[in-house]
Protein backbone atom coordinates (compact mmCIF):
# COMPACT_ATOMS: atom_id res chain seq x y z
CA UNK A 1 0.00 0.00 0.00
CA UNK A 2 2.87 2.69 0.86
CA UNK A 3 4.45 1.92 -2.88
CA UNK A 4 0.91 2.78 -4.39
CA UNK A 5 1.02 6.05 -2.65
CA UNK A 6 4.69 7.15 -3.47
CA UNK A 7 4.02 5.97 -7.37
CA UNK A 8 0.58 8.46 -7.06
CA UNK A 9 2.89 11.45 -5.94
CA UNK A 10 5.00 10.90 -8.10
CA UNK A 11 2.74 10.88 -11.04
CA UNK A 12 1.31 13.87 -9.38
CA UNK A 13 4.13 16.16 -9.44
CA UNK A 14 4.97 14.64 -13.31
CA UNK A 15 2.10 15.75 -14.49
CA UNK A 16 2.03 19.29 -12.74
CA UNK A 17 5.54 19.37 -14.00
CA UNK A 18 4.61 18.75 -17.58
CA UNK A 19 1.17 20.95 -17.12
CA UNK A 20 3.54 23.59 -16.42
CA UNK A 21 5.95 23.44 -19.51
CA UNK A 22 3.22 23.09 -21.40
CA UNK A 23 1.67 26.47 -20.12
CA UNK A 24 5.01 28.51 -20.36
CA UNK A 25 5.91 26.87 -24.04
CA UNK A 26 2.05 28.65 -24.85
CA UNK A 27 2.82 31.76 -22.96
CA UNK A 28 5.69 32.17 -24.82
CA UNK A 29 4.87 30.84 -28.08
CA UNK A 30 7.75 28.73 -28.79
CA UNK A 31 6.84 26.01 -31.23
CA UNK A 32 9.44 23.19 -31.43
CA UNK A 33 11.02 22.77 -34.91
CA UNK A 34 14.01 21.23 -36.48
CA UNK A 35 14.99 24.04 -38.33
CA UNK A 36 12.73 26.10 -36.35
CA UNK A 37 10.54 26.82 -39.58
CA UNK A 38 7.54 26.60 -37.19
CA UNK A 39 9.01 30.08 -36.07
CA UNK A 40 8.43 32.18 -39.05
CA UNK A 41 4.67 32.51 -39.45
CA UNK A 42 4.04 32.50 -43.03
CA UNK A 43 0.45 33.41 -44.37
CA UNK A 44 0.63 31.94 -47.33
CA UNK A 45 0.95 28.09 -48.63
CA UNK A 46 4.16 28.68 -50.29
CA UNK A 47 7.44 29.01 -48.64
CA UNK A 48 10.17 30.18 -50.63
CA UNK A 49 13.58 32.15 -49.97
CA UNK A 50 12.03 35.72 -50.93
CA UNK A 51 8.70 35.07 -48.51
CA UNK A 52 10.64 34.19 -45.55
CA UNK A 53 12.62 37.51 -46.21
CA UNK A 54 9.49 39.38 -47.01
CA UNK A 55 8.17 38.01 -43.09
CA UNK A 56 11.19 38.88 -41.34
CA UNK A 57 11.19 42.03 -42.63
CA UNK A 58 7.89 42.63 -41.86
CA UNK A 59 8.78 41.29 -38.32
CA UNK A 60 11.41 43.53 -37.81
CA UNK A 61 9.87 46.99 -39.08
CA UNK A 62 6.38 46.34 -36.94
CA UNK A 63 7.55 44.76 -33.86
CA UNK A 64 11.31 45.70 -33.67
CA UNK A 65 11.62 46.20 -29.88
CA UNK A 66 10.24 42.99 -29.32
CA UNK A 67 12.38 40.38 -28.86
CA UNK A 68 10.04 37.69 -29.69
CA UNK A 69 9.64 39.15 -32.41
CA UNK A 70 13.32 39.63 -33.33
CA UNK A 71 13.82 35.55 -32.41
CA UNK A 72 10.81 35.15 -35.05
CA UNK A 73 12.26 37.72 -37.51
CA UNK A 74 15.79 35.33 -37.30
CA UNK A 75 14.36 32.08 -38.22
CA UNK A 76 12.70 33.79 -41.17
CA UNK A 77 15.94 34.98 -42.12
CA UNK A 78 17.73 31.77 -41.49
CA UNK A 79 15.16 29.69 -43.69
CA UNK A 80 15.59 32.71 -46.26
CA UNK A 81 19.31 32.10 -46.44
CA UNK A 82 19.71 28.50 -45.99
CA UNK A 83 17.67 28.21 -48.91
CA UNK A 84 20.60 30.40 -50.67
CA UNK A 85 19.01 33.98 -50.63
CA UNK A 86 21.45 36.74 -50.40
CA UNK A 87 19.63 39.93 -49.08
CA UNK A 88 18.50 36.68 -46.33
CA UNK A 89 22.06 36.16 -45.93
CA UNK A 90 22.56 39.77 -45.11
CA UNK A 91 19.98 40.25 -42.85
CA UNK A 92 20.92 36.90 -40.97
CA UNK A 93 24.75 38.54 -40.53
CA UNK A 94 23.12 41.75 -39.64
CA UNK A 95 21.09 39.90 -36.97
CA UNK A 96 24.20 37.85 -35.21
CA UNK A 97 26.42 41.46 -35.82
CA UNK A 98 24.10 43.21 -33.65
CA UNK A 99 22.72 40.11 -31.54
CA UNK A 100 19.03 40.49 -32.24
CA UNK A 101 17.18 37.67 -31.70
CA UNK A 102 20.15 35.76 -31.26
CA UNK A 103 23.40 35.63 -29.34
CA UNK A 104 25.83 38.11 -30.64
CA UNK A 105 28.23 36.68 -32.88
CA UNK A 106 30.14 38.65 -34.82
CA UNK A 107 32.33 35.65 -36.66
CA UNK A 108 29.20 34.26 -38.02
CA UNK A 109 27.86 37.57 -39.45
CA UNK A 110 31.31 37.59 -41.46
CA UNK A 111 30.57 34.15 -42.44
CA UNK A 112 26.60 34.99 -43.92
CA UNK A 113 28.02 37.89 -45.22
CA UNK A 114 30.82 36.71 -47.07
CA UNK A 115 28.19 33.95 -48.75
CA UNK A 116 26.34 36.65 -50.12
CA UNK A 117 29.43 38.99 -51.21
CA UNK A 118 30.24 35.78 -53.23
CA UNK A 119 26.61 35.75 -54.81
CA UNK A 120 27.20 39.03 -56.07
CA UNK A 121 25.19 41.41 -53.11
CA UNK A 122 26.67 44.58 -53.47
CA UNK A 123 25.65 45.37 -49.68
CA UNK A 124 27.58 42.43 -48.48
CA UNK A 125 30.07 42.90 -50.81
CA UNK A 126 30.95 46.62 -49.10
CA UNK A 127 30.40 45.77 -46.03
CA UNK A 128 32.36 42.27 -45.87
CA UNK A 129 35.21 44.35 -47.14
CA UNK A 130 34.78 46.83 -44.39
CA UNK A 131 35.13 44.36 -41.80
CA UNK A 132 37.24 41.79 -42.81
Amino acid sequence: MRFFFFYKEKTSVLLIFVFCLINLLILFDVSVSAHGRDLCPIKSGLKNDVQYFQTGMELLNSHGSKKNHQRKAFFCFRESALLGYSWGEVWLGILYYNGMGVEKNRNKALRWWKKAAEQGNPWAQDRFNEDY
